[in-house]
């Protein structure tokens, strides 16, 4: 009867491990780092610098594990093949040769995530589908004002990038205006770029998403400098848009910190004379 019994409980135990590590290899699958690469090696802002606080930024959500190019005009179609999300900290005017330029296309269009973080969108002017791609560029006729701590509104309340998440205090940045803007972008937030600032008295598109092919692309104009990587805000957002990039889904939570501010009455555009 003893040895009946021990041999029950062992079968049990067997039977209980066997059962945790499939629920665990199942709840694994959801649960892996997801892969990003960050490009950049070339800036008119200082890639030396923001490039480490965007991959501490990422690495620290527990979510990401982080990886840069220096040379991503040098990137096949297999090694984009091996990562998640692509984060392009870059700017450069010449275009990239034919390979490179169909592998990053190739890539999101069949369902890869893509981030576009500030000057990034000044990359490329002579490449069409590149401005497709991104939603919104910097082409002739955009600018910004003088660097000011403006409030970011948000437009979308219910995208998984930007659900729960309140208004928020943007450190001190450049305010992007008369970006050349695609008609397919789905807005999350924007700014009221005032004239005191030099700006445009319009409120002008700081964060947007862009489905492209099966691919998803987040968008943010922001982060000039580390001052501005350093912000809650900019930090929050960038976090759960390149997660949704990567996913479609958002899990990375708002913290307590986060800096909000009080929606303003909305502002009548000016209308130039």
């Amino acid at each position: 009867m003893t040895r009946r019994w021990h041999i029950s409980a062992l079968l049990a135990v067997l039977v209980s491990v066997f059962l945790a590590s499939c629920a665990g290899a199942a709840g694994g699958a959801d649960a892996r780092k997801l892969r990003v690469l960050i490009l950049t090696g070339e800036n008119n802002h200082d890639w030396r610098a923001t490039t480490p606080v965007l991959r501490n930024m990422l690495e620290d959500t527990g979510r990401f594990v982080v990886h840069v190019t220096y040379r991503p005009e040098r990137c096949s179609a297999d090694k984009l093949a091996h990562y998640d999300v692509l984060l392009s900290n870059y700017n450069r005017k010449e275009r990239w040769a034919e390979p490179a330029e169909s592998a990053l296309l190739d890539y999101v269009r069949q369902g890869g995530g893509l981030v576009i973080i500030h000057a990034a969108n000044n990359a490329f002017p002579d490449w069409p589908e590149y401005d497709r791609l991104i939603g919104g560029a910097w082409r002739k006729g955009a600018g910004h004002g003088v660097r000011w701590r403006f409030p970011v509104e948000i437009v979308d309340r219910k995208h998984p990038i930007t659900k729960g998440m309140p208004d928020f205090q943007n450190e001190v940045d450049e305010l992007y205006h008369r970006l050349r803007m695609q008609p397919h972008i789905h807005l999350l937030a924007h700014a009221f770029s005032t004239k005191d600032k030099r700006g445009t008295g319009n409120y002008e598109p700081q964060i947007w998403i862009v489905r492209y092919g099966k691919g998803r692309v987040f968008h943010n104009s922001l982060g000039h400098d580390v001052k501005t990587m350093s912000g809650v805000g900019f930090i929050t957002v960038t976090q759960r848009g390149t997660e949704w990039a990567a996913t479609g889904r958002v899990t990375i939570p708002i913290p307590p910190d986060y800096p909000r501010v009080q929606r303003q009455q909305p502002k009548q555009p000016t209308t130039a004379k």
